[in-house]
């Protein structure tokens, strides 16, 4: 199916979330700025010579860079907490965080565009509070996504999808091609 879309990727329609022993939990709200970009650019190291005065002759890669997202989780619920980081709701409904706020999964973004974003060894980790507690504000969990090397050994580290794809049936196909 070709795609005849623009090619316009916005709004955030969903986001969900799959640990290695854990199934697709759809996460809870993010505030209104979605997804920001939070990577870092590639760093280099320019190499000069006595000899040239006008440039450096080379520019060594000394660091490549990453790619990575941050979102604000406004729906503060337990099971939302739960979905994200683990920890234990309890029987009141209050939430108990975990030691540790990291996990590592597959992140899918649904596009109110139609588009799907899929990164295949996402880490999560949490970001403090954001917004603040006042009459303008809604409290909000600060979260990181970086975009980690797959482990499964393919070289992809995300894979975008047009409107009217399902991620599972293009990766089980793509990745069965190599």
């Amino acid at each position: 199916m070709a795609d005849t879309s623009n090619g316009l990727m916005y709004g955030v329609a969903a986001v969900k979330f799959k640990t290695p022993e854990g199934e697709e939990k759809t996460l809870g709200w993010l505030d209104e700025n979605g997804m920001q970009p939070a990577g870092n650019a590639p760093t280099f190291m320019d190499v000069n010579a006595a000899q040239v005065t006008d440039g450096p002759v080379d520019s060594i890669m000394t660091n490549p860079g990453s790619d990575a997202f941050t979102m604000n989780l406004i729906r503060l619920k337990a099971e939302d907490m739960v979905a994200v980081f683990g920890g234990k709701k309890e029987a009141d409904d209050s939430y108990t965080p975990p030691v540790k706020f990291v996990a590592n999964g597959v992140l899918t973004i649904s596009m109110h565009s139609g588009h799907s974003f899929r990164i295949f060894n996402a880490r999560l980790s949490r970001n403090g509070f954001q917004n603040g507690i006042n009459m303008q504000n809604v409290l909000a969990m600060g979260i990181r996504v970086d975009m980690l090397k797959p482990t499964d050994g393919k070289e992809r580290r995300y894979r975008t999808y047009p409107p009217g794809v399902k991620p599972d049936t293009a990766d089980s196909t793509a990745d069965a091609a190599g």
